[in-house]
């Protein structure tokens, strides 16, 4: 098989971090909007910007750090045993809105896992379309929806990770939803589960897309994490989703939407879904 430039790129990263870091961690988490500062001690961990990291490229988006930090950490698990595993995290994502070919919005979570992570856990904040939940809440998804009209497969992005035609049956690991779900409720939080929308943005939706996206059968609608799971389908990789349930979509509750409004609604919930995710990682098989 040819080797694309694009290919050569995520190759280029991949190289850096072998000499940056060595071995690759096991598990690595996206933190979406608001959730960057979410992890204890996550200022005092090994870090990197991604501007550093040939072929990454920083989010212009508020609430999106940009950095890559690796470290320690321990949970007691649901067993009551205690356990420490090393996880990556990258603090901030690309988007397609901002300009982003699909191949760069996934491009700093490919050369992760083509570095040696196994296993994703990504999180973002999400408009929530079930009025009977509670705002702040996590949801775990258990599919989704692409409506951004792209995919990081077509072309040369898709090519030297896998197959091309990826099934997608199972696109979020079922296992891993079972034991997220326990730890959720073992640590007494609220959690749903549904399926995510995903749009390309960035403006918000109207009131009568967001009552499509109900009738599709949709909980939540965002704009990120479907060309992320699909690479990382792609290249093998186990992959969980948590949403932050930020605000009601448009015509349901609220009068008006703001980006301010969902980083605020993110940051004061942040901290409980750190603690689900925490643990889900350190305990999680991959």
């Amino acid at each position: 098989m040819r080797i694309t430039k694009y290919k050569d790129n995520v190759q280029q990263s991949v190289e850096y971090l072998k000499k940056w870091h060595g071995s690759a961690p096991e598990i690595a988490i996206v933190l979406g909007s608001g959730l960057s500062d979410a992890i204890p001690k996550i200022q005092e961990m090994k870090s990197v910007r991604f501007e550093e990291i040939p072929g990454f490229k920083t989010s212009t988006v508020q609430g999106h750090s940009g950095d890559l930090r690796i470290g320690s950490v321990t949970a007691y698990l649901t067993s009551g045993k205690e356990k420490t595993r090393e996880i990556a995290f990258l603090r901030g994502r690309n988007h397609a809105y901002e300009g982003n070919d699909p191949g760069e919005v996934v491009h700093n979570l490919r050369s992760l896992i083509t570095w040696g992570v196994k296993g994703i856990i990504l999180t973002n904040a999400a408009g929530c379309l079930n009025t009977e939940w509670e705002l702040g809440k996590m949801m775990i998804l258990t599919d989704h929806i692409n409506a951004t009209g792209l995919s990081p497969l077509n072309g040369d992005y898709g090519l030297g990770f896998g197959a091309q035609f990826v099934d997608m049956s199972e696109g979020y690991d079922k296992k891993w939803q079972s034991q997220i779900k326990e730890i959720a409720h073992l640590s007494n939080h609220t959690i749903y589960d549904g399926v995510y929308y995903g749009v390309l943005g960035a403006h918000y939706e109207t009131p009568a897309e967001i009552r499509m996206f109900k009738t599709l059968g949709a909980s939540a609608v965002g704009m990120s994490t479907v060309l992320e799971t699909i690479a990382a389908r792609q290249l093998g990789a186990k992959v969980a989703a948590l949403s932050c349930l930020t605000n009601y979509g448009a015509g349901l509750k609220q009068a008006q939407l703001s980006h301010t409004e969902v980083m605020d609604m993110g940051k004061r919930f942040a901290s409980d879904m750190a603690n689900i995710v925490l643990k889900a990682a350190v305990s999680l098989e991959v």
